[in-house]
């Protein structure tokens, strides 16, 4: 039977590999021998690899011929519907400034938690390698190349110049985040989500939602600032520990609410940018409501398991689209006449969230029946408590052997919000369809240009969640141990 403190180190070694930057470490083969080895190492592999490498060619060839030969002024047109919608002309410097705030609070974040990381594989003497820019273009170069394409559509110098400032940004965030005192770096991850609250606040206004979603990240910076300097055995500490993060939310939140709201919401929204903040938000609330459903699913309450059963079947049963359209014609009719209906994003958002958190708790419920029940029972010999056990024990485990399940549903949620057209949501596709129809390009069949457009900017930020998903299960050896 294995130690449960051994198992618990799961959890922070799948911390790691998340918050990490940098490359696992290579082979000593040359490119030759990696070449030899893996394409010409038999005559079979040599005549597939010619072959492959032949119909590669002939792909390339007639894709670069049609790229050439095709008029390309439909996309250059619509670039910013493209990119975020009929947002107000006037009004552009809220996506760039709240875009550039949060390019440098990830540089920061994560060049913070990248450094831990590196310290921790140091100081147990596990082999690593410091984080280097080229393997920072290698994990993101598809979504960076995107962003070349899309800069060669433009009309003006300004959004290279926003551009360039923002990979500035980025460069200082990540050395000065690199840089940080130990206990500055404990804040890592709650300055990520200051990025997210600013960009939101910046865009949409302040109060409702931004204003909860602040209160939520003052409470973590909170509580992370005061969590080791209280004693929690004693009564006055367990209060004082519940007490200061929840104080520091609701001062926040009330400072948020009680300043005028401004901005635009989610009505003025479109395009990639709002694929992206669905896809965000849907993951983002969604994972966590689907791992409670699959801890609900486990219940020894009848009530509790009979409740998550019943939602996460129910959801599971019906398509997507079905949902969407309830929550975008059904749905209003239900309200009061006098209360207030949300706006169909809003509704699309909760109905998306609601339908990924089903299918995420049944890849969780797998995860968790594969943990051996000797580690729950190796646990209590421990005395440790039920919430620790799964915190530390259990659901480390479970994660970590869902990885590559638990992306795949990220992704194939990414591409589900294309199913917001039908609710009248202008997203990235719909854009493509709204585009042709315009009438200086209508029946010039460039259906195929728009569409090429729209297939690459989906598969430059899936194929990134897919290829971060293959180095986290590298790092963290799923699979392998």
């Amino acid at each position: 039977m294995n130690n449960p403190g051994t198992d618990a180190a799961v959890g922070g070694e799948l911390a790691q590999a998340l918050a990490a930057d940098h490359r696992p470490l290579h082979s000593d083969q040359t490119p030759a021998e990696w070449v030899k080895n893996n394409l010409f190492s038999s005559a079979l592999n040599s005549v597939i690899t010619v072959l492959s490498a032949a119909f590669a060619g002939l792909v390339l060839y007639f894709g670069i011929q049609w790229a050439v030969n095709e008029e390309w002024e439909i996309i250059r047109s619509n670039l910013r519907n493209f990119m975020i919608g009929q947002f107000p002309k006037d009004e552009l410097w809220r996506p760039w400034a709240g875009g550039l705030a949060l390019v440098g609070s990830v540089g920061l974040g994560s060049a913070g938690m990248a450094r831990n990381a590196f310290d921790d594989a140091i100081e147990k003497g596990l082999p690593t390698e410091r984080p280097t820019w080229l393997g920072l273009v290698r994990r993101f170069w598809s979504i960076l190349a995107f962003i070349v394409i899309v800069l060669t559509f433009t009309r003006t110098i300004l959004p290279t110049l926003g551009v360039l400032a923002g990979l500035g940004l980025f460069v200082a965030g990540r050395l000065i985040g690199w840089s940080l005192p130990v206990g500055a770096r404990r804040f890592s991850p709650h300055v990520i989500l200051v990025g997210l609250v600013a960009l939101s606040t910046i865009i949409a206004g302040s109060g409702g939602l931004v204003a909860i979603v602040g209160g939520l990240v003052a409470a973590l910076i909170v509580s992370a600032a005061v969590g080791d300097r209280i004693d929690r055995t004693a009564i006055s500490g367990k209060v004082a520990a519940l007490a200061i993060p929840l104080l520091g939310g609701v001062i926040v939140w009330f400072v948020m609410s009680t300043v005028d709201s401004f901005g635009f919401g989610w009505k003025d929204w479109g395009g990639l940018y709002l694929t992206l903040f669905v896809t965000v938000a849907g993951i983002s609330t969604g994972m966590p409501l689907g791992i409670l459903l699959a801890i609900g699913r486990r219940s020894q309450l009848p009530v509790i398991k009979g409740f998550c059963v019943l939602f996460i079947e129910f959801v599971r049963g019906v398509p997507l689209i079905s949902l969407l359209f309830f929550s975008g014609f059904m749905l209003p009719l239900l309200f009061p006449p006098s209360a207030g209906i949300p706006d169909g994003t809003t509704r699309a958002m909760i109905v998306i969230t609601l339908f990924s958190a089903a299918y995420i708790a049944e890849i969780v419920r797998g995860g968790l029946q594969a943990v051996p029940k000797g580690q729950t029972e190796a646990a209590q010999a421990q005395g440790l408590s039920a919430g620790k056990i799964q915190r530390l024990i259990v659901m480390p485990q479970a994660l970590r052997a869902v990885i590559p399940a638990m992306v795949g549903q990220f992704i194939s949620l990414f591409k589900d919000t294309s199913l917001l057209a039908i609710i009248g949501v202008a997203e990235f596709l719909q854009i493509a369809t709204i585009a042709n129809t315009q009438q200086d390009f209508l029946g010039k069949g460039l259906q195929p240009v728009t569409y090429a457009f729209v297939a690459l900017g989906y598969w430059a930020f899936a194929y990134t969640m897919s290829k971060e998903s293959r180095r986290i299960e590298v790092r963290l050896g799923v699979g392998t141990r």
